[in-house]
């Protein structure tokens, strides 16, 4: 029987809607005949039914109604899904040996207005929630990055536009949660939810109203016959007792604590009760707006003033700065150098075109070898920009334009790095060990000899000094230990090799005794031996090389199968 001969209710209503019928589905029963094609294209309930099934309420959070839209969404939606899923299987061919989604992927994968952008995000999320993609460590990272960078998009467009209202119009409370969001970009689901926010305040506001009724014995505080400025000083003493007193919320003392930052993140301080002056005077500011108050600028503990919003919001992102380079600068936490870059990269969302802060980004992503592309295009709009004025510094400032030939100048450092990672080696037939072989390395530190597992990811058939492989090993001949890369280590390692002409391997291995322990290392053949029984090394850069430890070696990714054609059919002849 034809599905033509069935009334389109009963098609509609008894057949296509069924769970088992998918939008793949439904796109192949179209292109099958005209008459097909118009019934399903024209039911715009089922494509709301389906899309809701496949993805959820996603337009739900926009107030716009999509009545008679919904085969577009549908159809628009199944179209992005395809281009990430591409974008991040291709992205290590484009990013290969720097681990760096280029920004020019992340800009067209989220070009165009609401809900394009959120439709990459929400695509992306589930990609690494995939069980099968997270066993590719290669792809997992990649789609990670991108989630990472297309969120950071987002909340910057979220940053631009909150920072172009009026005064009068901003919100302390939005300003601080954009700030909460921003730093639990990389917690996936753990991300500061907007909604969670809400509903805590909510809470607070509904236990500040019963503390009313019960003060005036009345129904609502609105009833009472108090004159407003009487009225609104109760309702503040109302928030102080509800917040500072029943749900114990106190002010952070020290913006130094080892974890100020978390401090100053609306979630944790609802969890933990505790929080810098800037979360505790959002969180008093938005229930005493709630409450009817506009005008609260003190609460218990906590004093911030008549300053603006702007002022508030810079001045708490200065002592998250301060706070990050005093970890690094006193301690040498290299992670508190990557965060500081995080937050920097926050001062340029609130402050388009403050040349000192570009400036600063740009500088520390050249010395760091990230977000190259990133910090010329905040340069390049800054140059751009109508409200452009020329930069006027010290002696001591770098210009904005100097800024940016020297990111362009490292940008095209690293493109040439891409290229020459693309080399295919042939391996020679004297050649001992292969990339992916799990490996004993025998190297002295500190006047010791160490024995240590590590993993083989590439190799030259005689020493070659490298800048990219860089190293944090004390040099045995180094009495007070200073730490010094690997080029010089590799030099002073020909006075005790005989030899520079053996083969040479690069190897990550995992040193449990130093205090910063992943090394990557360019070692001679003759300190390495295979081992018996391979063991998984915990190095954080194993995804730049290869997708996953079978149990017995290193699987090796699509980019370094290409370079290194011939190794894994070695590999697994060694292991047997």
């Amino acid at each position: 029987m034809s599905l033509l001969t069935l009334s389109n209710e009963v098609l509609i209503c008894y057949i296509f809607s069924l769970d088992t019928i998918s939008i793949s589905d439904l796109q192949s029963l179209m292109v099958s005949c005209r008459p097909l094609y118009n019934i399903i294209r024209e039911s715009d309930e089922l494509w709301r039914l389906k899309f809701i099934k496949r993805w959820g309420n996603f337009l739900s959070q926009t107030p716009n109604s999509y009545e008679n839209v919904w085969f577009e969404w549908t159809t628009m939606r199944s179209k992005k899904a395809k281009e990430v899923q591409k974008a991040v299987q291709n992205m290590s061919s484009v990013a290969y040996p720097l681990g760096q989604s280029p920004l020019i992927v992340i800009n067209e994968l989220i070009a165009g207005s609401y809900p394009i952008p959120e439709y990459v995000q929400n695509e992306l999320e589930e990609i690494i929630y995939d069980k099968k993609i997270r066993e590719n460590e290669t792809t997992y990272h990649y789609a990670r990055d991108v989630l990472n960078k297309v969120r950071i998009s987002i909340l910057d467009k979220k940053w631009r536009d909150f920072m172009a209202q009026p005064e009068s119009r901003k919100s302390l409370f939005e300003g601080v949660a954009l700030i909460s969001q921003w730093s639990t970009l990389e917690h996936g689901k753990g991300q500061t939810s907007l909604k969670e926010l809400e509903n805590s305040i909510e809470k607070i506001t509904d236990r500040v109203k019963q503390l009313l009724e019960l003060e005036v014995g009345k129904v609502s505080c609105a009833s009472t016959d108090d004159e407003p400025k009487k009225k609104s000083l109760k309702i503040l003493d109302s928030i102080n007792q509800v917040m500072f007193n029943e749900l114990g919320f106190k002010k952070l003392q020290n913006c130094y604590n080892s974890d100020y930052y978390l401090y100053c993140n609306f979630q944790k301080a609802f969890e933990r009760k505790e929080g810098c002056p800037e979360v505790l005077c959002a969180i008093y500011q938005e229930v005493a707006r709630k409450m009817g108050v506009c005008k609260a600028d003190y609460c218990d503990q906590n004093y911030i003033g008549a300053q603006s919003v702007d002022s508030v919001l810079l001045q708490m992102l200065d002592h998250l700065t301060d706070f990050m380079w005093s970890q690094y600068d006193e301690y040498g936490r290299d992670f508190m150098r990557d965060d500081l870059l995080f937050y920097v990269r926050l001062k340029c969302s609130m402050s388009p075109q403050n040349p000192n802060i570009i400036t600063w980004y740009a500088e520390h992503s050249i010395g760091l070898g990230i977000q190259l592309d990133d910090a010329i295009q905040l340069l390049q709009n800054y140059f751009q920009s109508p409200e452009y004025k020329p930069f006027i510094g010290d002696l001591f400032s770098r210009s904005p334009s100097k800024m940016l030939e020297e990111c362009i100048s490292k940008l095209n450092e690293q493109k040439a790095e891409i290229a020459a990672a693309k080399t295919v080696h042939h391996r020679p037939s004297s050649l001992k060990f292969s990339v992916g072989l799990v490996v004993i390395c025998n190297y002295k530190k500190w006047r010791r000899n160490f024995r240590k597992p590590c993993v083989i990811v590439s190799w030259n058939v005689k020493f070659q000094e490298s800048k990219e492989w860089k190293s944090n090993v004390t040099s045995d001949d180094d009495s007070d230990h200073e730490e010094v890369d690997e080029d010089e280590a590799c030099s002073r390692t020909k006075k005790v090799i005989p030899s520079q002409d053996q083969p040479h391997y690069h190897i990550l291995m995992v040193d449990s005794d130093a205090d910063n322990p992943q090394f990557q290392l360019n070692v001679p053949e003759e300190t390495l031996e295979l081992l018996p029984a391979a063991v998984p090394i915990a190095h954080n850069k194993i995804w730049f090389h290869f997708e996953r430890f079978d149990g017995r070696r290193y699987v090796p990714n699509a980019e370094k199968r290409a370079q290194f054609p011939e190794d894994e059919a070695v590999t697994l002849s060694l292991i047997g």
